[in-house]
């Protein structure tokens, strides 16, 4: 049995009923969010509740406020009381608030992912001049990427670490996905934190710590996420501080009748105070459905994935495989499949592909050779057995 969940909701199945309870009126599909928002096209990720209508599925809007694990129920801000046999838990992450006060400035934003806030952000881009990314992750490079290509802004992008998504890519590859920026028209700066925000009521600046300031009237918090976890807490189930919500190889939490999924599960790699992990759209929905496959009956446990994580730059596509936070130092091996380079890195004791970079174009086949790549570091093939054609 399905059951179909949007980003922060949470999936209530009762006997043979299915019922989503949503906090917004509105869901928004994860894929190209953020850049669709940069763009000021974050209506086409409105997610159509037809298909849920269609299959039966009651549709609640509301907000769950507490979970009654004794009394199986769920009470909402209305003040409902709604009865569960299985409960699914979907309530995703919230932006992780930066290192540094924005003092309720207007023109700050975070990336929430709720329509009325980025619909309000994406109309805030159209009057807007100078834009300061705090953040060099995914979500800041995306959103770098499309203000520069759609909107013809002035963008600087902040990143503390020494380079731009340095736990995907190594420095060779991190500097050629850097230049592509840099020739987009980004300002890049890395190894430099912000200080502070400044402004009169509204941001007119931001202050780094090597005392640079930066002109801006518009800055966007790409800091990371942290997961959604207090529904969960107060219910009295198991968390981890930046992980998420303790799951087994089922996706049960520590009540064998309350499931989560998504962002607000924990990962296999635990992360630090430094930040929360990769967290990717096709990972939650691969964790739903193992989740509704054993919602009755323990019929299918997690298998050990192989990380993926690409993004495009332009027409041009960046993609890392395997031991994307976790890389070890072995041999490398540089090969070229038309206009894209795979850099394998493999054990110097058995020859084993571990991990694999890519970068090229077009994406779709960057992704396809990432796809083999996966697979062949899953089957452990050696690093000069791989075909990638």
């Amino acid at each position: 049995m399905w059951i179909y969940g949007g980003h922060g909701s949470q999936a209530l199945l009762w006997g043979e009923k299915i019922g989503l309870l949503r906090k917004g009126l509105r869901a928004l599909i994860p894929w190209c969010l953020t850049y669709n928002c940069a763009r000021g096209a974050i209506h086409e990720n409105i997610l159509r509740d037809d298909r849920l209508y269609d299959e039966g599925i009651e549709l609640i809007i509301d907000e769950v406020t507490d979970i009654d694990r004794k009394g199986k129920c769920v009470v909402t801000t209305c003040g409902e009381e709604i009865e569960y046999d299985k409960l699914i838990l979907a309530t995703g992450s919230l932006p992780q608030p930066p290192p540094f006060k924005d003092d309720g400035l207007y023109g700050v934003f975070s990336f929430k992912k709720e329509y009325p806030y980025l619909q309000n952000l994406s109309v805030h881009l159209d009057s807007a001049k100078d834009v300061v990314i705090v953040g060099g992750g995914s979500t800041g490079i995306e959103f770098a990427e499309a203000c520069s290509a759609t909107r013809q802004l002035n963008v600087t992008l902040v990143e503390h670490r020494p380079r731009l998504l340095e736990w995907a890519f190594d420095e060779e590859i991190g500097n050629l996905m850097e230049d592509n920026l840099r020739q987009r028209g980004i300002n890049i700066i890395t190894a430099t934190g912000v200080e502070e925000l400044y402004g009169n009521k509204r941001v007119e600046g931001v202050k780094l710590t090597n005392g640079q300031v930066i002109p801006a009237d518009t800055v966007i918090l790409a800091t990371g996420i942290i997961p959604n976890t207090a529904l969960a807490r107060a219910a009295g189930l198991a968390t981890h501080e930046y992980a998420g919500i303790l799951v087994d190889a089922y996706m049960r939490t520590t009540d064998e009748n309350i499931f989560a999924v998504g962002d607000c599960a924990i990962k296999e790699n635990l992360p630090g105070p430094g930040g929360t992990g990769v967290r990717l759209a096709l990972e939650g929905g691969r964790e739903a459905r193992i989740a509704a496959a054993n919602l009755f009956n323990l019929k299918r446990s997690k298998e050990a994935i192989i990380d993926k994580f690409s993004l495009a730059i332009g027409n041009k596509a960046f993609g890392a495989v395997g031991l994307l936070q976790n890389r070890q130092p072995g041999g490398a091996y540089m090969v070229t499949v038309g206009e894209i380079a795979v850099k394998v890195i493999y054990s110097p004791e058995t020859g084993a592909a571990v991990a694999a970079q890519v970068h090229g174009k077009p994406f779709t086949l960057v992704r396809e050779i990432m796809d083999r790549m996966a697979g062949a570091i899953k089957q452990q093939t050696r690093f000069d057995e791989i075909s990638l054609v």
